[in-house]
């Protein structure tokens, strides 16, 4: 007897289903069922077109019955896990999906699924071993890779393995997964285990008698975690850039007695690549700048007579000291096989970005203090960056803000067709780029005072092929300029460098569309006193701002023990000149309670919706438990009083306006 149909049959069943002809499927499927009553397939489609219907009853009774006829049908047991878990039936999801690989144990999707279970428990060491699990079977399934990327933002792994080495290490060669900085304090406690690593951070403060150079350049170049995080992120870790000066160092001091040029190439490119990320923040003294003059002189002597090529390790010393680009040879070694890495990085895309300045739209800016902060980013655009995590699928704004748990008004928003978004302040691109894969049907429009910086995005735009984004240099004060309304506004870490920071909001608000929803970043009064205290002692000392005065000042914070100095030293922001100009140099910043929120959200007509950050979010749900609580700002102003740094980042909230 024939249980199945036919091969055609089959197939336009299939096409229907993909067509989301859902209640065709149905309707077929029934009348097959009289001449096939014991399909799997039938059955199998069935449920999992109910499923898509959210008709849930009716999909577990259609696979709970083909189990009866072939209880080893493990992705029955598959789509079981999906619909409990959709019902929040998590025990019963977790048997299903255990019961499915207990059959099928190469279902790696059944492994992602039960981490996603784990992760939103924050049973985060399991979520990780089932994400591990299912890139052990396949490497390639990105969707797990982001997860795990996601869980390694807030874990301490307590040993090394092989498994974790080689998923960090697919993570940190992707581009569009992670932004390193997210997971760099995980990674770097991670490398801590590392037996090799250990013993060089054990004689750290004497790595000359201790370990002979040759054996450190090759040991460091052999940990491929920590050369790829060297190669894409600021290193967020004193001792680890203390490690990376001394190699620095020692490599041009000690050139003609490396036992291996090319080892030390390797790493000095390395080396050369984290200095430009973090524009060169890192000093030096008079004795290396001596010699790197004597070597950019042999090298011209050497351009000259056409036999450069053999300068590949002294050109990439030279680059860990100052950008390729600055020197007016550089064109002249764009061909050295050994050294095209760092041509792209520090020759290529910066010219690049000079020719992107020609086709930029640029509006006139007028406002004094607007002037300044656009010629500080002009100076030190922020921040570099490589790597980005970019939304794989965008979703409906509703879907994506319900995923948030915000409190908002949906009628409108299910209205929405042809999205458009605001980026006020969108300084290299990150922000913009990213919000530009997160709604479906968006474009998106990004402005900042900098040109340098909207080079610096539209180079990355282009290299991520997004389409949906124009950059516009422009003062939001002058939003009117561009005769266009939002649907959506995110403006992050820009308000608050203003003159008048409340007259910035009234603007955006202004723009924004009723019902519209906006994303703003202001800076905590309290999480920043200490920071405040620094820039009032840097004030009265009359500082000088530029790089030199920024790096000379930094190394007073490395060696100093100062309470205000030591939490300075905890921020990403201490590791690049940039982030370290932004955040003790600025030229304007206002800082703010959520007393002055609140109120400000009253006079504009806005309603908060919800702080952005999930890990602030399950912090403050641990104390408490009901859901409206999560938006009501005055329990939140409590809790700032009780947990003092927990806005260390910034407010990151959105509001909606009322009709």
């Amino acid at each position: 007897m024939n249980y199945e149909p036919k091969k055609e049959i089959a197939e336009k069943l299939l096409e229907s289903f993909n067509e989301k002809l859902y209640f065709d499927v149905i309707k077929k499927i029934s009348e097959l069922r009289i001449q096939y009553p014991n399909s799997i397939f039938l059955l199998n489609v069935l449920g999992v077109t109910y499923n898509e219907l959210n008709k849930y009853d009716e999909a577990i009774k259609c696979f709970n019955e083909l189990l009866k006829i072939n209880k080893n049908f493990a992705d029955a047991y598959f789509n079981l896990g999906i619909i409990y878990k959709k019902i929040k039936e998590e025990k019963k999801s977790i048997f299903n999906y255990n019961q499915c690989i207990k059959i099928n144990p190469k279902k790696f999707e059944a492994y992602n699924n039960l981490g996603n279970i784990y992760k939103e428990r924050q049973e985060i060491k399991i979520a990780i071993e089932k994400y591990l699990q299912c890139l052990e079977i396949n490497p390639n399934y990105i969707i797990a890779l982001q997860n795990f990327a996601v869980c390694l933002q807030n874990f301490k792994f307590n040993k090394t393995s092989s498994i974790v080495d080689r998923h960090i290490i697919n993570l940190l060669e992707q581009e569009k997964i992670v932004r390193p900085v997210d997971i760099i304090f995980t990674i770097i406690d991670y490398l801590y285990l590392n037996p090799k690593l250990k013993l060089i951070l054990k004689n750290i403060d004497d790595l000359e008698n201790n370990l002979p150079l040759n054996e450190l350049v090759m040991e460091i170049s052999n940990i491929k975690i920590l050369i790829l995080l060297i190669e894409n992120t600021p290193i967020t870790d004193l001792k680890i850039e203390k490690i990376l000066r001394y190699l620095r160092s020692e490599i041009l001091l000690n050139l003609s007695t490396l036992e291996s040029r090319k080892v030390a190439l390797k790493l000095m490119k390395s080396i050369a690549k984290q200095c430009f990320i973090n524009e060169y923040i890192y000093s030096f003294g008079k004795k290396e700048e001596g010699i790197l003059n004597n070597i950019e002189k042999k090298i011209i002597k050497d351009l000259q007579k056409n036999s450069f090529t053999q300068n590949d390790l002294e050109i990439a010393c030279l680059a860990a000291y100052r950008p390729l680009h600055i020197l007016k040879w550089s064109n002249k070694i764009k061909q050295i096989p050994n050294l095209k890495d760092l041509v792209q990085q520090q020759i290529n895309e910066p010219q690049e970005e000079l020719n992107l300045r020609k086709k930029l739209l640029s509006l006139n800016i007028k406002n004094k203090i607007s002037l300044n902060v656009k010629n500080q980013y002009e100076n030190n655009p922020y921040p570099r960056w490589n790597k980005v995590a970019l939304y794989r699928i965008p979703k409906k704004p509703l879907i994506f803000f319900k995923n948030l748990e915000l409190n908002i008004k949906e009628e409108n928003i299910q209205k929405w067709k042809n999205i458009n978004v605001l980026v006020a302040g969108c300084g290299t691109g990150q922000h913009a780029i990213t919000t530009a894969t997160k709604y479906e049907n968006s474009f998106v429009t990004a402005i900042d005072l900098s040109a340098q910086s909207l080079c610096y995005a539209k180079r990355k735009a282009d290299e991520f092929e997004i389409k949906n984004i124009e950059f516009i240099q422009m003062d939001l004060l002058d939003l009117k300029k561009i005769s266009k309304k939002f649907d959506i506004i995110e403006s992050v870490g820009v308000l608050h460098h203003m003159d008048n920071p409340f007259t910035g909001w009234q603007i955006l608000n202004k723009f924004l569309n009723p019902n519209g929803l906006m994303m703003i970043g202001l800076y905590s009064k309290i999480a920043r006193e200490h920071i405040s205290k620094i820039r009032n002692e840097i004030k009265k000392e009359k500082i000088n701002i530029n790089e030199k005065n920024i790096i000379k000042y930094r190394e007073k914070i490395i060696s100093s023990k100062n309470n205000d100095f030591n939490l300075i030293k905890q921020s990403t922001d201490f590791f690049s000149l940039s982030t370290l100009r932004d955040l003790l140099f600025h030229v304007q910043e206002h800082t703010f309670t959520i007393s002055q929120i609140i109120k400000h959200l009253n006079h504009l007509k806005l309603t908060f919706s919800g702080f952005e950050n999930s890990n602030l979010i399950n912090l403050f749900k641990n104390k408490h438990n009901d859901k409206k609580d999560l938006y009501d700002l005055n329990l939140w102003k409590k809790f700032e009083i009780e947990n003092p740094r927990i806005f260390a980042g910034m407010y990151q909230f959105w509001c909606q306006k009322k009709l």
